[in-house]
């Protein structure tokens, strides 16, 4: 065995060189013909020799490794298969998976060379694979983890704002998060809020009935990717009348204020000053004037728009509108706020351009009996006062009656010398 040598962790025999020359040496006494003989076979013997070592010192070929993900983004704590070729194909090679620069895991080759492994990432970055053996890299693969998001919501009621909450993991995630509201197929509102500690809470508003589609959208971070999930919700009606209670009674109210309807607040209590609200929406939007909030009356709440003036000019003025037996008072050419009222029962309130001549905080009727308070004289003894009676339809003698609750938010709005346009 002393004539074996280890080369690149192989076993070579050295060459016959030495017993070839001497040989010929031997020989030399012989024939020429002889001679000649030994001597090739001592060159043959030497190109051999030399074309083994050359055969032992060429290096190995090198070996290549690739890797393939099984996806190219997951939501955070979903698994994510590393996988590739070794070449060339050697059982049992161990392959390491590192993301990020940390390994998180090792696989074996089989024969074929293949390798696989399944990881939990817990944040995005580059995936590399290498060979233990010499440390030959892989391709650099992105992987792109997204947060985990659950959302939770508090009680749904129309027209108000909806408390949503967002856990989401991991804890470490910190980003701003969008959510976008659409309803009837266009986006209605949008809420900006921020997730800490894996957790965010978003008032969304929720102005109507039936479906609503929430899209939270989380914004991508160094570690983590972008992210957007969705939530359907839908907002159902309830019938409403005067002595109802609830919080589906101040959706009401708060969308009727949006509309420019006014009202007696934003309670949670049906009462009679708030049926001379409903029924003034149902006079704007000519709907069925029934002081009731049946179906109709919501989905035509759901989809009003602010009511316009008939007049442009002056900025500031009022209407009366005797068709629809409402009050707009105007300013900077927009509707401020929609009053109900019930005009001349033999439709003798005259129509026209008319002034606001006086104002009275408290009048009367002929006889002295009835007080007639805030009182806005604007075409002889006609005027604009409260009362209180006034039904969805004419019924004075001629003035223009005003729901008593409400009378005063006009008064104290109006001037004498204001522009009065009475139309139908």
């Amino acid at each position: 065995m002393s004539g074996i040598v280890r080369k690149n962790g192989e076993i070579a025999r050295p060459c016959a060189l030495g017993s070839a020359h001497h040989g010929a040496h031997r020989g030399a006494r012989r024939g020429p013909g002889r001679r000649r003989r030994l001597w090739a076979a001592a060159l043959l013997a030497l190109a051999a020799c030399a074309a083994s070592a050359l055969t032992a010192a060429a290096p190995a070929a090198a070996a290549t490794v690739t890797l393939q993900l099984s996806q190219a983004s997951v939501v955070y704590g979903g698994a994510v298969v590393a996988g590739g070729l070794v070449d060339p194909a050697v059982e049992g090679q161990e392959v390491v998976v590192a993301l990020a620069g940390v390994d998180v895991g090792v696989a074996l080759t089989d024969a074929t060379g293949a390798y696989a492994l399944e990881f939990t990432p817990a944040r995005s970055g580059d995936v590399v694979a290498r060979l233990s053996a010499d440390g030959t890299l892989g391709p650099a693969v992105p992987l792109v983890v997204r947060p985990a998001v659950d959302v939770t919501h508090g009680k749904l009621i129309p027209f108000l704002r909806a408390r949503f909450v967002l856990n989401v993991g991991p804890a470490v995630y910190d980003s701003a998060v969008t959510a976008r509201v659409f309803h009837h197929d266009r986006r209605v509102a949008t809420v900006r809020g921020r997730v800490r500690d894996g957790r965010a809470v978003l008032l969304v508003p929720l102005r109507g009935i039936g479906w609503f589609n929430v899209r939270f959208a989380l914004e991508p971070t160094a570690a983590y990717g972008a992210r957007e999930v969705k939530k359907t919700v839908k907002l159902e009606w309830r019938r409403l009348a005067v002595g109802s209670k609830g919080l589906r009674v101040k959706g009401v109210l708060v969308q009727l204020r949006r509309l420019r309807i006014c009202t007696p607040g934003t309670g949670t209590t049906y009462t009679r000053q708030v049926a001379d609200a409903v029924v003034c929406f149902q006079k704007t939007y000519r709907v069925a004037r029934d002081y009731i909030m049946n179906e109709a009356d919501w989905r035509k709440l759901d989809r009003a728009t602010l009511v316009k003036p008939r007049y442009g000019s002056p900025a500031r003025h009022l209407e009366i509108d005797e068709g629809r037996q409402i009050l707009m008072l105007v300013r900077d050419r927009a509707v401020i706020g929609v009053v109900p009222v019930s005009t001349g029962a033999t439709g003798n309130t005259p129509e026209g351009a008319f002034r606001i001549l006086a104002k009275n905080p408290v009048s009367a009727t002929y006889d002295g009996t009835v007080p007639l308070p805030r009182f806005m004289t604007f075409y002889g003894e006609m005027g604009i006062h409260g009362y209180p009676v006034v039904p969805p339809y004419p019924a004075s003698h001629g003035c223009v009656r005003e729901p008593l609750w409400v009378c005063d938010w006009v008064y104290d709005r109006a001037f004498v010398g204001e522009r009065l346009y009475l139309y139908y």
